[in-house]
């Protein structure tokens, strides 16, 4: 019995350091650490709701976003010089209105339950993310 329950640990610490997680990570650039810190603290602020891809934002009072996908990722990577600033856009899914398109400028989107406004975003636009080190999007909303 103690066999069988040794083989299954080692069966899953091998599918856990060798399936479709990465193993050991690559040390950020202490420049993009900084800024995944200051990002998380603002995702993490008064008020603010998380939400990755296909998960949901509940705002309250029936008023729930869900990000659906990043049609443009154009800002201006930090270490960069660029004419303009860029932006996000994205597509959301609000509950009894659909899909709507919004965009990182902070505006209000009016709908029947209620305003809200993405006002958080990470990871930050960074030229030299190491490979495979760039996590997903994570996006923060608010009502506003």
């Amino acid at each position: 019995m103690r066999a069988i329950l040794f083989a299954a640990f080692a069966l899953a610490a091998c599918a856990s350091t060798t399936g479709g997680s990465p193993g050991p990570q690559t040390p950020l650039p202490q420049h993009i650490q900084m800024d995944l810190e200051q990002r998380e603290a603002a995702l993490h602020e008064q008020g603010v709701v998380i939400a990755a891809i296909n998960q949901t934002a509940d705002l309250g009072n029936g008023l729930r976003v869900r990000p659906l996908e990043v049609l443009e990722d154009s800002r201006c990577p930090q270490n960069a010089r660029c004419v303009w600033a860029g932006r996000l856009r994205l597509r959301v899914n609000i509950d009894g209105v659909g899909d709507r398109e919004i965009n990182d400028d902070a505006t209000a989107v009016q709908t029947p339950r209620g305003n809200f406004a993405l006002v958080a975003i990470s990871p930050g636009p960074w030229t030299d993310w190491p490979e495979g080190a760039k996590p997903g999007y994570r996006f923060g909303f608010r009502r506003a």
